[in-house]
Formats: structure tokens, sequence, C-alpha cells
């Protein structure tokens, strides 16, 4: 049987070979020569990259209002004293909704995106700062005084301007570069627009570019950045995995109104009136001065830890124990106010009277609270070698030799972009006119303004700006976590009003704690700065808590200038609130291993 079936198939075989009924085949005809196919383009290449320009390739963006000016191949860059080497990759610069404002100018939404070559498979976006207007490198910064960048460490990184431009959107009617606020799109943009509007089109140029979408993506900013990472927690729960938002100014429009009140609060401490007439705040406590008074808080509360360090961790004690009017100056122990005369050893009454009245917050003549209280704390100054810290001033004060008002509250943007960005209707006035408009600053009817809706300008700043809400249950579903920290001595936004949110949340929340965590750096001023451990990497213990489950229960942290506490380094651990860094009683006091994190004496 199996004889048979072969001789069968050798039979067939040879039939074919001489083709159907044993006659000569037909030549077959060629098919037509064609050019080879393209060989594909492999992905993350310079060939992808490039094909990202407008009007290439097959990118779909999710507006379609979206414009690429730059589709460009980077080499790697090498690390330089400042900052760590970059690998080669691809940036993408573009815009989103060009259009003209109601007041005749221009607008847009600029952004940068930069993908590596070798992807670790995570988004990143970095947060802005101030009233934003400029688009930074967007290599990913992560903040905490850190040279490694997002980029540097392999994500796809990008950056926005916020929807406005201060190079273009510049009007010197209406207080210069915060001008925008007379566009009620532009606020919008920047309050949130524009993030969501960033992050989509970044998402879908990554999927584009590395044919898949990213495992994870990131948040990391600080004061206008910190914000904006609380505010997609809360309205873009979707967006990001893990967010920090540092020295968060969450309800920014409030803490305006309390510049004002620092304003008028200093001034009868005041020396000398700027070319306006209006008095010096800048010249009511000198650098010594100041520098008095935070030694004095520090003869008061640094021993409230249990060590005296030049930190004060136990800063909730602090608040409860410290009074400028009955402090003593640790260097004579004498009273901190001065009996008699004013000396280089003691403040004048009314610079204690002004001091306390400044840091109480701002009331209404009802004493209705209008924002928060600031903190007691050692960071209002400061002394490296002979140069006084001038991190805390800044915003309050200002320079103490300037013949003109120039501290951020009483002249500064912040108080510029109170008037034209949060108050409704805007109020555009001439620069010089700034401080006087913040000494006639009327605590009953000015505040109702970042609450109001006018005209064009439908949401109100407090709508559209801040972001207070405490139901992040969309966030804390889909695993989100979120890192907050703040400066005890921040003098932009309160530390104690971001603790509070913090109570808060856990209120509305229980358990909150489980997906956000609160660490507050003693002595740090806005970001950074200060007689504090302000160097440290969130991003680093994020990326674990989102992706291995690693809650956070304390963060390594380094002084970037040891010079305030007369050592060569120090360094701290973070602790979640309210735990503090509490000394486990041998070792160095400078080295983070001999301080555990616990609840406060």
């Amino acid at each position: 049987m199996q004889t048979t079936v072969i001789t069968m198939l050798l039979a067939s075989v040879a039939l074919a070979a001489c083709g159907s009924g044993g006659s000569t085949p037909l030549p077959q005809q060629q098919p037509p020569q064609q050019e080879p196919p393209p060989p594909p383009v492999p992905l993350a290449s310079r060939a992808a990259c490039e094909a990202l320009k407008d009007g290439n390739g097959d990118m779909v963006w999710p507006n379609a209002a979206t414009v690429v000016e730059v589709a460009a191949w980077r080499d790697a860059a090498p690390a330089t004293a400042s900052a760590a080497a970059l690998p080669e990759h691809c940036e993408v610069s573009g815009t989103i909704a060009k259009r003209t404002g109601i007041d005749g100018y221009p607008y847009e939404i600029k952004f940068r995106l930069r993908m590596p070559a070798e992807w670790n498979g995570r988004f990143f976006m970095e947060g802005g700062g101030g009233t934003n207007g400029s688009l930074s490198a967007a290599t990913g910064s992560i903040g905490g005084g850190q040279i490694a960048s997002a980029l540097s460490r392999n994500f796809a990184t990008i950056a926005t301007d916020g929807g406005h431009d201060n190079a273009v959107n510049d009007n010197p009617d209406a207080l210069g570069t915060v001008a925008f606020g007379l566009d009620p799109q532009a606020r919008l943009d920047m309050g949130y627009n524009s993030y969501d509007q960033v992050t989509q089109a970044g998402k879908a140029a990554v999927a584009r570019f590395y044919g898949r979408a990213a495992d994870k993506s990131y948040f990391i900013g600080c004061s206008e950045g910190g914000r904006e990472g609380m505010m997609l927690s809360q309205r873009f729960p979707s967006h990001y995995d893990g967010i920090v938002a540092g020295a968060p100014g969450y309800q920014l429009p409030k803490a305006g109104i309390s510049g004002a009140w620092t304003t008028q609060s200093l001034a009868p401490a005041a020396v000398g009136l700027d070319a306006q007439g209006v008095p010096l705040i800048n010249k009511s406590f000198s650098d010594a001065d100041l520098h008095l008074l935070s030694q004095a808080i520090l003869g008061t509360c640094d021993a409230l830890d249990g060590l005296a360090d030049g930190i004060v961790d136990n800063y909730r004690a602090c608040q409860a124990a410290f009074d400028p009017a009955t402090a003593a100056n640790p260097a004579n122990g004498q009273a901190l106010q001065c009996v008699g005369a004013k000396t280089a050893d003691c403040l004048s009454p009314v610079q204690v009277t002004a001091i306390k009245r400044a840091m109480a917050g701002p009331v209404n003549s009802a004493g209705t609270p209008l924002y928060n209280r600031w903190a007691w704390d050692a960071g209002m100054s400061g002394l490296s070698g002979t140069t006084y810290n001038q991190g805390w001033r800044s915003w309050w004060l200002g320079s103490f030799n300037s013949s003109a008002n120039n501290a951020q509250r009483v002249s500064g943007f912040s108080a510029r972009s109170w008037l034209v960005d949060f108050a409704t209707p805007p109020e555009p006035m001439p620069l010089t006119q700034v401080a006087a408009r913040m000494m006639k600053f009327d605590f009953d009817i000015d505040p109702l303004k970042i609450w109001a809706t006018s005209g064009q300008f439908t949401q109100s700043s407090m709508d559209w700006h801040g972001a207070t809400s405490t139901d992040l249950a969309a966030f804390r579903d889909r695993g989100g976590k979120m890192i907050l920290y703040h400066g005890m001595s921040d003098a932009a936004f309160s530390a104690l009003d971001t603790a509070d949110y913090y109570e808060r949340l856990g209120a509305a929340m229980p358990g909150a704690a489980g997906f956000a965590r609160l660490f507050l750096v003693p002595g740090m001023n806005h970001c950074s700065g200060g007689p504090g451990t302000d160097r440290f990497d969130m991003l680093t213990p994020l990326v674990a808590w989102v992706e291995r489950g690693e809650a956070p229960d304390q963060i390594s942290a380094w002084s970037g200038t040891p010079g305030y506490f007369g050592v060569a380094a120090r360094t701290r651990p973070l602790c979640p609130y309210p735990q503090i860094a509490r000394y486990k009683g041998s070792g160095d006091i400078n080295t983070e291993a001999n301080f555990a994190c616990a609840a406060p004496p």
C-alpha cells in the first residue's frame, strides 16, 4: 500500500513538471518593474522626529489648532557644573490656539517637548512659576535644587508658557507683563486650560513617536507650579499618576490680599518715603534687625524639639510660644522689645507691633480672616559668614539699601498681578502707582473682587485659579499619588495655609495619607534657600510610591548653604506631616542617620 502511494505521488509530480496534457508551458509574463518599498522608519529616530513637523507624517493632534514650529533631533549634551548630561533626543516646539484677545494682543499656548532616544517609558511635565509667560528649556526640572533633570533620567519632558508671552503681552498701560489678565481667555489658559491642552498634545506626540503610550505620567512644580499640580489632581485627575506640589499658591488671589495687609502693617515702622510719597517698607527693618528677630525665635523655639541646632523643628509649638513683645534677645538675655531708645540689640515697639500685625494675617473690619497667618521661623533671616539671607525679606520688605520700594508684595509682580489678573474687573494703572494702591487697599471692599465676575469675565479668579477642592476621589481611585512640600519661612505663601489644606483633606477623605503626604521644611524660604535643609529629590520617592507602592516615610534632605549653621555640611530627614525630625540622642547632629521621624514632644 505504501509503495502504491509513493508511485502515485511521483507520477503527479512528473505531470506537473511537463504541464497540463503534456504540452510545452507558455512563458510567464513578468510584472512591471517597481521601486522597492522604502525601509520602515524606526521608532524614536531622527526621521520620526522630523516627521512631526506640521504638515508631515500622519500625526493627529488632539487640538486641531496645533502648529509645530520645531521638530529637530538634538545630540547628547555633556554635563556642566549646573546641569546633568542630556541624552540625544527629539525636540518638538509649537503652539496651540493662536488668537487675538479682547485687549487686541495676540495669544497662543506655547509648548516644548523633549523625547529621548533611550526612553524609560515615562512622561513628565514641569510646572511654571510667577505668572508664567515664558517657555522654559523643558528639560524637566525636578526642583529641590537638583542638578539632575527628568530628561537626564530619560523621561519624555514637556513645559508650557501658560498661554501668554511676557515679551509679547507686555502692556505698559496695564502693569507690563501681568497684562494678560485683561483678556478673559488668557486668564483661563493661565488657570487650567493650557496645562490640559499641552498634556494632551504631549501624550499624543509621545505615543506617535514611540509607538505606544507612556506607562506612567508625572508632574512636579513649585510656587505657581505647585498650584498647577494641585489643580491637575482636582480638575484633570486622569492626566498624571504622580504629582509633587511645592509651596503651592493654591489660593493665590487670597495671598495677594495678604500682601496688601503686610504692606500696610509694616508702614508705621518705615523710615522715609519713596518718590511717590509711599513709606519705604524696605527700611522698616534692617538686615540686622531681621536677623535679631530670627535669633529671638531660635531662643524661644529652637529647643522645643529636644535639640538646639539652629532649626525650629517643632514649628507648631513655636507658634504658641513665641511673641516678639515678650521674647528675649538670646545674646544678652534682655528683652527683644526696646525699653528705651532703639539700639542694635532690640526692636522698637513700633517694629514689634508692625511685625506682629503682619504675621497674624489679614482680616476685615468684622475680624473675619481673609488669608492665613504666617509662621514664626528662623528662616525669616539667617547669616552665612557676613551675608544675610534675603529670601524672606525680598517678598515683604525688599532690599534695605534700595531708595525705592521693591518688595514683591509692595510693588513687584505679586502686587501687580493681583490688580490686573485677580481683581475683577481688572485694575490697570501705571507701575508707579502700585505701592500707593496697596496702601489704600480696603479690606472690606477689595477682597470681594477675587469672587466677582464682570462682563466677559464670567469666572471669578478663585474659580479659574483657585485649587482648593478636597475632593480628590477620582485621583485617588485611579492610583494617583501626591507629595506636597513647603518651607516654613516662605514669605510668598504661608506654610501654615498648606498645612491647613492638608488637615482639611484628611477630614474630607479619611486615610488621605495613603495617597497624599505633606513635608514641611523648617528654615526654608520660597521653594529653596534659607537656613534649612532645602535640597532634596522628590521625584525618586514619588516614582517608588506610584510604581512600587512604597509610601515615603521620610525624604533625605541637605543644606544648600550649611554656612548658616557654621558647618561644612548638614543632612536631615524631611518627615511626613505631622511628624518632625527628632534627634536620637547621640551622634553628629549634622547627619541624617542620627534623626528619626516621630511625633512632636
